[in-house]
């Protein structure tokens, strides 16, 4: 047992070396000499964005590097970043997609790591011209101020019983609703800020590991064995969310067939013009399964800068404890 063990040990070594010198280019930008099989990871150190910026000065605003198997171009300059996002951006739309996120259902519909073929070329029209749009966010403004004047209200309650508030919990649960009111029209907490513990556990968790060294993303060639488990770790966490958001798309279904049949009026809100597509011909850019990612990718964005804004507040606070103080609202 342990022979084959072995043998599959350096069958896989021996792809991956095979595999690099066969992926070696002749007109690859310069870039610092990396070690058999592990490349340029050695030299990434615990601040890879400084190692970076620090072999950028030595090999030019481009560089190559060698990341496990896959060889990466660093731009660290504002002309060549130019070059690469606005004036080629056509040759650099297609990447690869992180094992973190391939986890999730129907990745391929996501605008973030689809491919850029004509059906996400519509689809980030749609977009572009009906959801995100200024009229469309003045359309909901009245939403956004109800919910912060929710949080005034609860401050101002627990400041009259003189309770201390977790000023971490009611700020993320306060832009959960926000999100949630433009999407669905429709809070995920409750109102006394009590119940955003599940959202906030799965979206840190899937924070996390999207930040984690995967050696799937490096090595692919190993990656259908998942050995850190980082994408069976993740995906219980998609498939969750996936399944609140299929809770309230079916909902809202439901709503739309007793307003069309009663003569009610739809909510207007993002979920509303979406299922207004998916109600198209079948040429349509939308369906049911495939608003679910988008829907993620909405909610996501606002509550990762939120969760980043507060632990580095968090960091501060533990930095200075000299500074700590014990604040009650309305003193």
């Amino acid at each position: 047992m342990m022979e084959i063990h072995i043998l599959l040990l350096f069958a896989t070594l021996s792809i991956i070396i095979i595999r690099i010198f066969l992926n070696r280019q002749k007109n690859k930008p310069p870039g610092p000499t990396g070690l058999p099989i592990i490349g340029n990871l050695h030299q990434l150190g615990s601040k890879p964005h400084c190692t970076l910026s620090s072999l950028a000065k030595t090999y030019g605003p481009i560089m190559s590097l060698r990341f496990g198997s896959v060889t990466v171009t660093v731009a660290s300059s504002p002309t060549t970043a130019q070059e690469i996002l606005q004036k080629n951006d056509q040759s650099f739309t297609n990447r690869p997609v992180p094992e973190s996120v391939a986890a999730q259902p129907n990745v391929n519909d996501t605008l973030a790591w689809s491919p850029a073929n004509s059906r996400w070329r519509n689809r980030r029209r749609i977009c572009t011209t009906q959801i995100f749009t200024t009229h469309r966010l003045d359309f909901l403004q009245h939403l956004r101020h109800q919910k912060v004047q929710q949080l005034v209200q609860h401050l101002h309650k627990k400041a009259a019983e003189r309770s201390t508030v977790d000023i971490g919990e009611l700020a993320f649960a306060t832009m959960l609703n926000l999100v949630s009111n433009t999407v669905f029209s429709e809070d995920l907490v409750d109102s006394e800020f009590e119940s955003a513990g599940e959202f906030k556990e799965l979206v840190w968790r899937i924070m996390e590991d999207a930040g984690k060294v995967n050696v799937s993303d490096y090595f692919p060639v190993v990656k259908m064995f998942d050995l850190q488990g980082v994408k069976r770790h993740v995906k219980v966490s998609y498939v969750r969310l996936h399944e609140i958001f299929d809770r309230m798309i079916q909902k809202r279904v439901e709503d739309r067939k007793n307003n069309s049949r009663d003569g009610g009026v739809d909510a207007g809100d993002f979920l509303d013009v979406l299922l207004d597509h998916c109600q198209q011909d079948e040429g349509s850019a939308f369906s049911v399964e495939s608003i679910k990612p988008l829907i993620l990718v909405i909610k996501s964005k606002n509550l990762f800068s939120v969760i980043h804004i507060l632990h580095e507040f968090q960091q501060i606070y533990l930095f200075f404890p000299k500074k700590k103080t014990n604040l009650f609202f309305g003193e």
